[in-house]
């Protein structure tokens, strides 16, 4: 597999950069999908490696051509080229944010080959990266995606915002993110930490591996290892709950011009089965799709399973979309 490195610049709240990765099985021009992966908070682009592999090993027709993952801005690599924008005690960061650096990646590198008609893009979001996902359309003139799949959208109707709709799990999540280790003296000590509490011990082995490796940056100040996104920005999401209501007009705006795409895992536990049913309302939905002996962290506890969903996600909109 063949990966490059780019960035991209995004002005919505501020001016910041993306760390973006671009996954290929090879380097032919023959026409195909590019996929585009946006990742849940907390996380980082690399976390999309296993269900892209997955992805690629299915493809024996080479359908896909290309893969891209972009880190949030404060999370992932992303965050230390914009850490002195983050220490700015006014520094405010919405999904808007990440929804632009997903559509900047479409109109940076990617835009002048899509019009030529080779290539259909499909836009894959987990989590509130599936928000910004759903978003990115609000930053672009055109529709340019043939499909958008949200994976366990953080994403409902304003009449659900508030506790009284909410899962136990967020509140407990909202509690104890911002005040969650966040410093270790190695990686293989920040491993051991995590195997054993959940829900890192819940996760498959290759996702734990990309995390360590991937998650951490040294500590510069005080020795070790530390989490590449700080913990208060990890919680934004969890505090800022409103944004998961800036979706739902834009769905409403796309639907009918794109498929839109919903896959959930099999456990109840971020987006109660309420907010689950409310959004396949929304718009002009697709697909609902439901992982087996998986929770809100599909992506990090059955990447292959994901892959085997989305793979069949694109197989569907191949015959639908005449390349």
């Amino acid at each position: 597999m063949f990966v490059d490195n780019y960035t991209v610049e995004t002005q919505y709240s501020c001016p910041l950069k993306c760390t973006v990765k671009r996954y290929r099985q090879d380097v032919d021009e023959r026409p195909g999908f590019i996929l585009i992966f946006a990742h849940g908070t907390g996380f980082h682009k690399e976390h999309w490696e296993v269900t892209i592999q997955r992805i690629f090993a299915l493809d024996t027709l080479s359908l896909v051509r290309e893969a891209w993952a972009v880190d949030a801005q404060t999370h992932g690599d992303a965050a230390a080229l914009n850490e002195e924008a983050m220490k700015d005690p006014d520094f405010k960061y919405s999904v808007r944010d990440y929804a632009e650096a997903c559509a900047n990646v479409y109109k940076t590198y990617l835009a002048n080959r899509i019009q030529k008609g080779k290539y259909r893009v499909i836009l894959i979001g987990h989590s509130a990266g599936a928000s910004s996902a759903a978003l990115a359309t609000s930053f672009l003139d055109h529709i340019p995606f043939a499909a958008l799949v949200l994976i366990e959208p953080t994403i409902w109707p304003e009449e659900l915002t508030g506790p009284e709709h909410d899962s136990p799990i967020v509140a407990l999540a909202a509690q104890a993110i911002p005040q969650r280790r966040d410093h270790w003296k190695s990686r293989e000590d920040a491993r051991r930490y995590l195997v054993k509490r959940i829900p890192w011990n819940m996760w498959d082995p290759r996702i734990l591996d990309i995390y360590v490796e991937h998650g951490l940056r040294p500590d510069t100040s005080n020795g070790g290892v530390r989490l590449k996104c700080p913990p208060r920005h990890e919680a934004y999401p969890f505090v800022n709950i409103q944004e998961a209501v800036f979706p739902i007009a834009e769905l409403e705006r796309v639907k009918g011009k794109l498929a839109v795409h919903l896959v959930y895992g099999e456990r109840e536990e971020m987006i109660s089965r309420e907010k689950q049913e409310a959004l396949q309302k929304v718009g002009k939905i697709t697909s609902v799709t439901q992982i087996p002996d998986a929770g809100h962290l599909v992506v990090q506890e059955a990447p292959d399973l994901l892959g085997d969903a989305i793979w069949n996600i694109i197989r569907g909109v191949d015959r639908s979309v005449k390349l």
